[in-house]
């Protein structure tokens, strides 16, 4: 009986430190700290926005070959880079966001899973805007991510955002989920 009291509590401080850890992502992207955010991208990670499929009857079919982004890390490296950049077109003026991460769930029973690693879902709802326009649209998001333990904290070793919508109000995706 203690032994499986034990083991909840651990259990519980896992799954605390997980989510401290999404909102602590959420906040650093929010703030646009994109180099900081990055230094929890694993070296190996993939990176992925697969297209919501339209079926008859059916909720959650997503393409297995069509994406809005299929990204490593050279790719999301890049795109960090670009930021700093005059060329980020895309984000002049910058975009301004909310992050919403919720419904956080923390597994270890996937096969595939080191022994450092956890299986991560969670929802995201962001807020978006730009310049002084009153427009703003929202994204909302079922994450599946691998979170690799390092050190005292986390790295994203993959992430994959099924967005709810199946046709996006916005010209691109330009931030990162």
């Amino acid at each position: 009986m203690m032994a499986e009291r034990e083991s909840q509590l651990e259990a519980l401080l896992v799954e605390r430190e997980v989510e401290q850890f999404l909102y602590d992502e959420a906040e650093l992207l929010d703030n646009r700290e994109l180099h900081e955010w990055f230094d929890h991208v694993a070296d190996d990670i993939t990176y992925r926005m697969p297209r919501r499929l339209m079926r008859e009857n059916t909720s959650s079919v997503f393409s297995e070959q069509g994406y809005y982004f299929n990204e490593d890390y050279g790719s999301l490296k890049a795109r960090v880079e670009r930021f700093d950049s005059e060329y980020a077109w895309a984000e002049r003026p910058p975009t301004r966001t909310r992050r919403y991460v919720t419904n956080v769930r923390v597994t270890r029973d996937d096969e595939d899973l080191a022994a450092d690693e956890l299986l991560v879902e969670s929802n995201l709802l962001v807020y978006l805007s730009r310049g002084d326009s009153d427009a703003h649209t929202f994204y909302s998001a079922r994450r599946e991510d691998v979170l690799r333990r390092r050190g005292d904290t986390f790295e994203i070793a993959d992430r994959e955002i099924r967005l709810d919508q199946t046709v996006l109000s916005t010209d691109n995706v330009s931030i990162f989920l």
